[in-house]
């Protein structure tokens, strides 16, 4: 008689295990205590029959594997997929690396245009993991959907060069900016990519003469899904929602220094682009671009190296249009130089001084620029407003060498023309194609791309305060600005770096230049391009031919 309570407690604890695996093929997500309450199953039940939630979880995945879409990243921790992810790090030039946020499902479309994207340019998926701590309860790394089992997941901190690493440091899907903290991390060690379904990219300058380091998530090959019982998880829930981007960072390895990265963002059906190829689950189809936006330009001081790479990237990718960021660089009546009288000698030495070569050398780039895309956009800047505090405050009486070419300017801006424009179009008159070609926007002029503002350079906030990644985002939203010469990503707000020299008189000490310009694409996805010693992606025979 004794017995029957314990066969009817084997009972109702087979029932209960079973439900919970009935829940969770059903709902595909990790169940939660109001799941297994609407079924009938209070919290006391679970309690005495299993001691928690997480053990009733864990009872349940071992006795009906088959009814959930996750497994735990625990169980594919061994010393096999540490030597399977050695081996692929080892052997491997060119990767993919994203993220999995646990107790989310795969996208596989995504995962499949992935795929079909290594196979083409002999890359390797690499996938960290990210925590949703609301849906976790798993105290080490949760789980991640079983459709990845069979990919190689980092779970140890890996090396790809003596520069860049894959960092394991546990995140949270919603830290609303997953690098606050992590700048002296990076300072030390080099470049790390970290887990979330954001992408983020924040420099660090670390030296006078060397490049910065950066820190860099990657978005994620999971379908955002953050909602929870909570009441306090329901604002970072909707914020983690919103924020959520289909990604990956393509890294390429070029030697053990040297590496090139840029961001992919899939669409709703699973497809992204990466240099001008949009990449499907069957297909590579080459695409054109909408725009590039070069990095800030400065004409005259304009790096020869980075000038060719992005005249090669437009040849590859053939823009729509191009847009420019300071063009017009200034030095030949730049106020801030006013009273250095030796720098000025200088200057007149290497006959930089001339106000007239100034623009017939932005004239001639420009005309250069036009012959590769249909349209190129010049965006009003501060440098180009060099010019018009220069005429405005009259510098020119004292300024004999400019005084003539800036008497003509002066009246244009009485009569309320943009000298500048004035200025390169009247070299360009004998040349009225790329003439046509050009647009030049005024300093409040709104120019959306795919919805995204480009008609910002970035040195103004809102209200008359400074620029910045943080005033740009609130400003405008998405937008692809420049002004600070440091390539950036803060969730919808990107910046571009600089095409001039990395090395000019005006900044001393440790920097975070770089040569970095974005394209952007149908659909409104975006991507970097960095120019690391005049080189801007890993040229190498495993790459297919760029289909027609």
């Amino acid at each position: 008689m004794r017995k029957k309570p314990e066969v009817k407690t084997v009972s109702k604890k087979i029932n209960i295990s079973k439900l919970y695996a009935r829940l969770a093929k059903k709902l595909k997500r990790d169940i939660r205590m109001q799941d297994l309450q609407d079924a009938g199953i209070t919290k006391d039940m679970v309690t005495h029959h299993f001691g928690s939630l997480t053990s009733l979880e864990k009872v349940a995945r071992s006795q009906y594997p088959g009814s959930f879409f996750d497994v735990t990243v625990d169980s594919l921790y061994s010393p096999k997929a540490i030597a399977d992810l050695r081996q692929e790090v080892a052997t491997s030039k060119r990767f993919v690396v994203t993220t999995a946020v646990n107790g989310c499902e795969v996208h596989p479309r995504f995962l499949a245009s992935i795929k079909n994207y290594c196979k083409q340019n002999d890359a390797s998926l690499l996938i960290l993991v990210a925590s949703d701590p609301a849906a976790s309860r798993d105290k080490e790394w949760g789980t991640i959907s079983s459709k990845l089992k069979d990919e190689t997941i980092v779970i140890e901190d890996t090396r790809l060069n003596s520069n860049v690493f894959l960092s394991t440091i546990k995140l949270s899907a919603k830290h609303i900016d997953p690098t606050t903290g992590l700048g002296r991390i990076g300072q030390r060690n080099g470049t790390f990519i970290y887990a979330s379904p954001k992408q983020r990219l924040k420099a660090v300058p670390v030296s006078n003469s060397t490049l910065p380091h950066f820190m860099m998530t990657t978005g994620a090959i999971t379908v955002g899904n953050y909602k929870s019982d909570m009441y306090m998880s329901q604002r970072t829930a909707y914020i983690a929602e919103h924020d959520h981007v289909l990604g990956a960072i393509v890294v390429e390895i070029v030697d053990d220094k040297r590496y090139h990265f840029r961001q992919i963002q899939s669409d709703s059906k699973g497809a992204f682009y990466d240099l001008g190829v949009r990449y499907t689950p069957s297909e590579c189809v080459k695409v054109q671009p909408e725009a590039f936006v070069l990095g800030d330009w400065h004409a005259g001081e304009t790096d020869p190296g980075a000038k060719k790479a992005w005249f090669d990237v437009s040849k590859l990718t053939k823009p729509k249009r191009i847009l420019l960021h300071d063009a017009f660089d200034g030095i030949s009546i730049n106020h801030h130089e006013r009273n250095y009288k030796l720098l000025k000698a200088k200057r007149a030495e290497n006959n930089q001084l001339s106000l007239q070569n100034e623009l017939s050398i932005l004239s001639s780039d420009i005309q250069e620029i036009a012959e590769l895309t249909d349209e190129v956009i010049v965006v009003k800047s501060n440098h180009d407003q060099f010019l018009e505090r220069y005429l405005q405050e009259a510098k020119y009486v004292d300024d004999p060498q400019n005084h003539r070419i800036a008497l003509q300017l002066a009246l244009q801006v009485l009569d309320g023309n943009d000298p500048l424009k004035y200025a390169v179009n009247k070299v360009l008159d004998s040349d009225l194609k790329t003439k046509s070609k050009v647009r030049w926007l005024s300093i409040d002029n709104d120019y959306r791309i795919e919805g995204i503002q480009c008609g910002a350079h970035g040195h103004l906030g809102a209200n008359g305060s400074r620029g910045s990644i943080e005033a740009m985002e609130t400003a405008y939203g998405s937008s692809v600005t420049g002004h600070s010469h440091t390539p950036q990503i803060l969730r919808g707000a990107w910046c571009v770096g600089t095409s001039s020299y990395l090395k000019l008189d005006y900044n001393k000490g440790a920097s975070s230049w770089l040569h970095s310009s974005c394209l952007i694409y149908p659909g409104g996805s975006r991507q970097l391009i960095n120019c690391i010693d005049g080189e801007w992606r890993l040229e190498d025979k495993t790459r297919k031919k760029t289909p027609k």
